[in-house]
């Protein structure tokens, strides 16, 4: 799980600082220092650093494997997001994982909370451009989360009545393929 404390860089990370980054980084502040539920500081750059800073913190080595990367991504509140979503999609980052499945002390800590893919997040939320582009490459959106429900219910839960008709419609295609 890692240590307790968040990392210094988590700050200006948030804040865009990028002179102080540079200055942590090169007193050796890790990029990818965990702590708690597998958080890290590039999870907090999902949810608030601009492109260019995560990118950066990409070329100096933050692993897009830790931290819960897209799940962070989908749920980021600013214009750009489906652009992060795509960012680190691109990386490799795995798009039907149940968040904190491949993380064993966070699944023991929160495996009995909802947690599903970052499908079931973008739906939940109504992101409809965000699930749209899951849905291209390949988001299953037949897979249940830990409360056994689709990502069309929680779009339908919430009344993303638009969002909830384009799972259902992908609902359907992916069950005709498995027959």
């Amino acid at each position: 799980m890692g240590s307790d404390e968040p990392s210094t860089l988590i700050i200006p990370i948030c804040q865009a600082d990028r002179e102080m980054v540079d200055w942590l980084l090169a007193r050796g502040v890790d990029t990818n220092s965990r702590y708690a539920w597998d958080l890290t500081p590039i999870s907090h750059a999902m949810l608030a650093a601009p492109l260019d800073l995560i990118d950066y913190l990409f070329s100096r080595g933050a692993n897009h494997h830790c931290g819960q990367l897209l799940h962070w991504a989908v749920i980021r509140d600013k214009d750009d997001a489906l652009q992060v979503v795509r960012r680190v999609v691109e990386l490799g980052v795995p798009i039907n994982e149940i968040k904190y499945e491949n993380d064993p002390p966070g699944w023991s800590a929160r495996k009995w909370f909802d947690l599903g893919t970052p499908l079931h997040r973008a739906a939940e939320l109504g992101k409809l451009e965000i699930v749209r582009y899951l849905l291209e490459v390949g988001a299953n959106p037949v897979k249940l989360d830990t409360k056994g429900k689709t990502p069309q219910y929680w779009a339908e839960k919430n009344k993303f009545t638009e969002t909830a008709l384009i799972l259902k419609e992908a609902e359907e295609r992916q069950l005709d393929i498995q027959c």
